[in-house]
């Protein structure tokens, strides 16, 4: 029997919803069909996708590398990649990792759906009479005044919490030139291996250069990322 089997459904408007239903495990060895079929709903244009991970027992970091290399596209794309129905374990893993700063998540594929449907907001917004929503409209007008002048107290705000990223930024691990367009790599996609990030390196994004793998490799146990484990928790961080 196959490791994972996967299977693809439709829902929402013009079935724009796709569902992905898996069952099994995600690791090294499952990830890559995972993957394909996930391919496949981008290729389509289905943008807006739910993974039901309701019958998966285990999602290794390759599985969740899945999630995280696509979410940049599909959000480009106006879509968003959502997960439902985790176990106790691996939800404990999803946290863990933080990857709740990535992926939203849902008890429910009910709720999951809603959530690119906005049925939910339909459903409460005749429960208020008209009177009320018109009423509504002056007291919204005041409080916008009142905003405008704490944003300019808070403009402030955001410049300073600007050398707290810089300083974890892309470049505070690296030594080098190369390290630096490794990290990129590292951010852009969390699960390649080495060999991956070697060919990525002589792509024009990032810097179009041959390097070896050797060197590669003493780049990344130089900033103390040989462990794919610590590529994704600084990809994390830099995700934030």
């Amino acid at each position: 029997m196959p490791d994972i089997q996967v299977e693809v459904s439709y829902t929402g408007n013009n079935d724009e919803i796709a569902v992905i239903s898996a069952r099994g495990f995600i690791d090294t060895t499952t990830a890559p069909d995972l993957e394909k079929r996930l391919e496949e709903q981008l290729a389509l244009n289905k943008y807006k996708i739910v993974v039901n991970l309701e019958n998966i027992d285990y999602v290794s970091s390759a599985g969740w590398g899945v999630f995280v290399s696509e979410i940049r596209e599909i959000r480009e794309n106006n879509g968003d990649l959502v997960l439902v129905n985790m176990s106790s374990d691996v939800y404990d893993v999803y946290e863990l990792m933080e990857f709740s700063s990535i992926l939203k998540s849902f008890e429910s594929l009910e709720d999951a759906i809603l959530s690119f449907t906005g049925e939910s907001v339909k459903k409460e917004s005749p429960r208020p009479a008209q009177p009320q929503i018109t009423a509504q409209k002056p007291a919204v007008a005041k409080p916008s005044v009142k905003t405008s002048e704490p944003e300019i107290e808070k403009k402030p705000v955001p410049v300073s919490p600007s050398p707290t990223p810089s300083e974890e930024a892309v470049d505070s691990p690296a030594k080098s030139e190369l390290g630096k367009r490794i990290i990129t790599i590292i951010v852009d996609n969390p699960y390649y291996e080495v060999k991956e990030i070697t060919k990525a390196l002589r792509l024009p994004q990032y810097g179009g250069a041959k390097s070896g793998g050797g060197a590669v490799k003493r780049e990344l146990r130089g900033m103390g990322l040989m462990d794919r484990q610590k590529r994704f928790e600084l990809a994390l961080k830099q995700k934030k």
